[in-house]
């Protein structure tokens, strides 16, 4: 069963979303169209690989975008591909 996010929390994180790309003037329609992928792929990195470097992902995802290693969608795909294989060779131990 799929986990249902807090309303209030998603929306206090729409909020402070907003804020950040005013603060550092970034296009809203940047954030929209990877917001959802980029989820998705911190909460696999979070309960897989590493929790504490799930926001350093993100980082590197935007840095290799903003030095034009490749489309933010493309670079989260790729990321994403990653954790599968990392957890292919690194099995949990529950």
């Amino acid at each position: 069963m799929a986990r249902k996010d807090d309303p209030k929390k998603m929306e206090r994180m729409h909020a402070w979303v907003a804020a950040v790309e005013s603060e550092l003037s970034i296009e809203p329609e940047v954030m929209e169209q990877v917001k959802g992928p980029m989820l998705a792929l911190i909460g696999k990195v979070a309960h897989g690989p590493s929790r504490p470097g799930a926001p350093l992902t993100a980082f590197l995802i935007g840095l290799a975008a903003g030095r034009g290693k490749g489309e933010p969608l493309d670079l989260i795909t790729q990321v994403k591909d990653l954790v599968a294989r990392y957890e292919e060779d690194n099995p949990s131990e529950d």
